[in-house]
Order: structure tokens, then sequence, then C-alpha cells
């Protein structure tokens, strides 16, 4: 740092620099490349005292006190001394803007964005050819400040100028421009920018991820799933969030089957634990595959591992569907001999099943006991009375065949 405040080319010769402080600050200069940083400290504030005010001296004394606290992590106070010596206004032009820069960084570094934004701008303007690295500083500034707009063309400055110099770009500096593009909700640029990010990158699960719900967000909900997939099929989609999205989406969109046989690979992997949620998952997209068999699977599977009768009540109501109604009976009775959340809804639907199956003393007895709770209550007595009816009608129909026989 002290290199900076006495630069042969921009002191030695200068007769604006009295030869007994250039002579001081190149002694303390010594002393800071020595690591003798609280030496040179207080040596260069007994300096300060002896210096013209206002001089090109004292813009030099305080140029390097700010230094040397910034080399002993006194972030606060280096700004102070630094601004102080610009505030003289005795400095170069070339090096008052170095000194601008500085200043930036250590706000920045003290998470005063406003303040380094500052100057960061003057300092800018003042560089012909910026680096990708000048670039991205500013981008890193105005985004801190929420200025996302703004940020955007040093982003894409700082990597054209890294992609023109045959450079790879940094990945942060990609994080950078989607993070902008998803602030400012302009979800073409963030795609543009994750694809991009994918190409050079594509071991990179969060990229897929963040891409799918973009397209998402835009209403192209078949893009994002056709996104997850493939970063799938790469062997790239590991997270269990992003798996259930895309079984989710592939329910969503039309094309259960594909969802429940990604999901059926992913739990023979292992990519996702064959616990209530994805076995409950897995049954529900064969079900809106209408594929009975296979959600009959699932849900016999989650009643093994909830131990509770809620996964027959669903069976029994797959068998209803097909009218099959001896295997709906056998699942409900199963189902009432576990726990359940809400028996009366099973006692409902076996009076239902036995009804059906003209075991009416067996469905009475089922509505009855529906009876008894509170939500099935009115629905197990409009039922109680119309299988009494039916039974009635059976009986009478059931007596005049066998008097005509």
């Amino acid at each position: 740092m002290a290199g900076l405040v006495l630069s042969a080319n921009s002191w030695s010769a200068s007769k604006s620099v009295s030869a007994t402080t250039f002579k001081q600050l190149t002694s303390i200069q010594e002393q800071i490349s020595a690591n003798k940083t609280t030496e040179a400290f207080n040596a260069l504030k007994s300096l300060h005292g002896e210096v013209e005010a206002g001089s090109i001296d004292e813009a030099l004394v305080l140029q390097m006190l700010g230094y040397t606290e910034m080399g002993r992590n006194n972030y606060a106070q280096a700004i102070d001394y630094l601004k102080r010596s610009l505030a003289l206004d005795m400095l170069p032009e070339n090096v008052k803007y170095n000194v601008g820069y500085m200043v930036a960084q250590l706000y920045a570094s003290l998470e005063k964005y406003d303040e380094a934004l500052v100057f960061a701008e003057e300092w800018f303007k003042t560089i012909a050819s910026p680096t990708p690295e000048q670039a991205i500083f500013m981008a890193n500034i105005f985004a801190q400040t929420g200025k996302y707009q703004q940020a955007i063309p040093y982003v894409k400055q700082a990597i054209a100028a890294g992609v023109s110099s045959g450079k790879e770009p940094r990945e942060s500096w990609y994080q950078l421009y989607i993070a902008c593009s998803f602030e400012l909700k302009d979800y073409v640029q963030a795609a543009d920018a994750l694809q991009t990010a994918i190409k050079t990158w594509p071991q990179k699960s969060e990229y897929w991820e963040q891409l799918a719900s973009v397209y998402v967000m835009q209403g192209k909900e078949l893009k994002g799933l056709a996104s997850l997939q493939l970063a799938w099929k790469l062997g790239v989609l590991q997270k269990e969030a992003s798996i259930r999205s895309m079984v989710q989406l592939s329910v969503t969109q039309g094309v259960p089957e594909v969802g429940a046989r990604l999901l059926e690979a992913a739990l023979q992997k292992n990519d996702v634990p064959r616990n209530e949620t994805y076995l409950d998952l897995l049954a529900n997209a064969w079900i809106a595959a209408r594929e009975s068999k296979q959600a009959i699977d699932a849900f016999e599977e989650l009643a093994k591992v909830t131990n509770n009768g809620e996964a027959h009540v669903r069976i029994a109501n797959i068998y209803m569907e097909q009218a099959k109604w001896k295997p709906a009976e056998q699942a409900l009775r199963k189902a009432l001999s576990g726990s359940l959340k809400e028996p009366g809804k099973a006692w409902l639907i076996l009076g239902i099943v036995m009804t059906e199956q003209t075991q009416f003393d067996q469905g009475l007895d089922a509505f009855k006991k529906a009876r008894a709770y509170a939500y099935t209550e009115k629905q197990a007595g409009s039922w109680l009375k119309y299988a009494e009816d039916l039974r009635r009608q059976h009986n009478w129909i059931t007596r005049n065949q066998e008097s005509e026989s």
C-alpha cells in the first residue's frame, strides 16, 4: 500500500513535495515493508504534526496514514484519513482516483454501499479500458444498493470482456447476473443467463432448477418440466425438492405416468426416501395416470410404512370406482382394524359397499356407526333411509320370485 504513495514516477522528482517529508516517508515505508506498522503509524502521526497544513506534504502523510490503518484492519479510521487526504485537493488526478477507489472498497467492506457508490462512480469514469474485475466491482456495489437495473450493464461488460480476452468468466459473475435478473423479474434475461451458465457448468443442479422455475413463472410449465427431466437424465438433479417438483409438474401438465415412472426410478436409486411423502406422491401419480394396479401397490406399501388405515381407504375408493365391491370391502375392513383420522367416513363407505352387495344388515349397521360421528351424521342418515328402502324393495322382489316358483 505504501508503494502507491511513494511511487518514484509520481513523487521523487516532484518539486512540490519537500525533501524532508519525502525522506521521512521513504523511511516509514521501509518500516511498513518490515511489518512494523505500529512504529510506522506513530511516526506518521508525529510527521503529520510537523508538515504544513493544506500542503501536498500533508496530503501524502494522510494518504499513508490511511493505508497504514487499512493494513491494520482499522477500516473506519483508514476511510477518515483517505477522505481527509482527498479533501485537500492536492493529489494528482491519477492518484486521487485510485485513492477514491480504495475508499469505495473500504466502505464496501464495511457494508456501507451507498457511500461506496459515491466514490466508485467517480473512480470508474477515469478508467479508459476497465478490466472485468473493475466492472464487476461496480456491478456488485449497484446490486448491494438495490439498483439492479444499473448493475446489469456492468455485469454484461465484465462477462463480455472476459470472453473477448479468451478467459472463462467467473461463475460468481453469472450468479450476480442471474440474481439481478430475478430481482427485476426479467425472466427472459434470467433464462438466457441460466442457459449460458448451464452450458458452462452443466453439473450445477441449481442452474437447472432455477431455469425450470423461470419457465414456470413465464407460464411455460412444459419447458420447465423438460429442463428438470434433462437434468435428471444427466444425473445432475438430486435434491429431493427438485425431484418432487419434477413429479408434481408431470402430473399437473398431463403426463402423470412419466412422473410416476421418474419417481419409481428415484426411489429405486435412493435419491428420495421411501417414506410417506413420496409413496403418497407415487400413488397419486399412478391414480392420475389411471393405472389402478400400480396405485394400489403404492398404497399397500404406504399402509405398511404409516401403520394406519388411511391408505386402505384410498384403495377401497379405487375399487369402488371400478365397482369391485368385494375387494373394496376387504380394504375397508383392513382400514377400520387400524387407526383412522376420520373412521366415520370409512364406516360410511363400508355401508355403501355392503349395500351394493345386497348385504343390507351389515350395510345398515355400518351406516349407524357412521351416524355416530358429527362429520358423517347427515350423510349416514340419508344413506340409512335409502338402504332401508332398498332392503324392503329387495325383500319384496325376493318373496315374489319365490311365490312364483
